[in-house]
């Protein structure tokens, strides 16, 4: 894979697009070394934020086209609309195993930290949408590299001992409800990746020539 690119654009927009990743690494990162601050669901809710990224990491292609394709804005609307009923058919789900309305919350919130590159009126249309195109390709290298390094690199637990994880309410099996503190350290590495490539202005190299002005 061909290395990243730094591109320049103001420094006002770049702190914008990071600010929602990086205080979502921030919570992980609390939650990490006191899991129960946020009480007795906050891994249990982080652990959804992470279900319901996994999801939005292959919408984020869809809502690009739908908020800057071509197109009139009604049918942008639509499609737009489209776009957030069916996957919000997928939220729904989360929110019925888990008995809980917070998946609704976070797709909200990481929706938010999808869309702040649609306003950078810094760059033009298409610029935004192949920036929103290669932001989607880093997101989907970074989550699929989280999930090898957490599951085979051996991770401290910090404040989520063996005596914890009772007390986490957290349903099911596998690893993550086993040791949830690598999904925490996950959403530490994600979203902290994925805050610094914004703010450094990481791209992909683009898959064709730039678009015409």
């Amino acid at each position: 894979m061909a290395d990243p690119r730094v591109e320049q654009s103001p420094a006002a927009a770049r702190l914008l697009a990071a600010l929602p990743d990086s205080i979502t690494a921030a919570i992980f990162l609390s939650l990490w070394i006191a899991p129960l601050w946020l009480g007795p669901d906050g891994v249990r809710n982080a652990m959804l934020v992470m279900l319901v990224e996994f999801i939005l990491v292959h919408a984020s292609a869809f809502l690009g086209s739908a908020v800057l394709g071509a197109g009139s804005t009604a049918r942008r609307l639509a499609t737009l609309l489209g776009f957030t009923l069916f996957y919000g058919l997928f939220v729904a789900a989360f929110a019925f195993a888990f008995e809980a309305w917070w998946p609704f919350a976070a797709f909200a919130w990481l929706l938010v930290g999808k869309v702040t590159i649609a306003l950078d009126r810094s760059r033009s249309a298409p610029e935004r949408l192949r920036r929103m195109q290669s932001e989607q390709g880093l997101a989907t290298i970074t989550y699929l590299g989280g999930v090898f390094a957490t599951t085979l690199l051996p991770l401290p637990r910090l404040g989520i001992g063996a005596e914890v994880v009772p007390q986490l309410g957290l349903p099911g099996g596998g690893l993550w409800v086993d040791r949830p503190h690598t999904v925490i350290a996950f959403g530490v590495f994600y979203f902290g990746l994925l805050a610094w490539s914004k703010w450094r202005g990481w791209s992909l190299p683009a898959a064709g020539p730039p678009a015409a002005a």
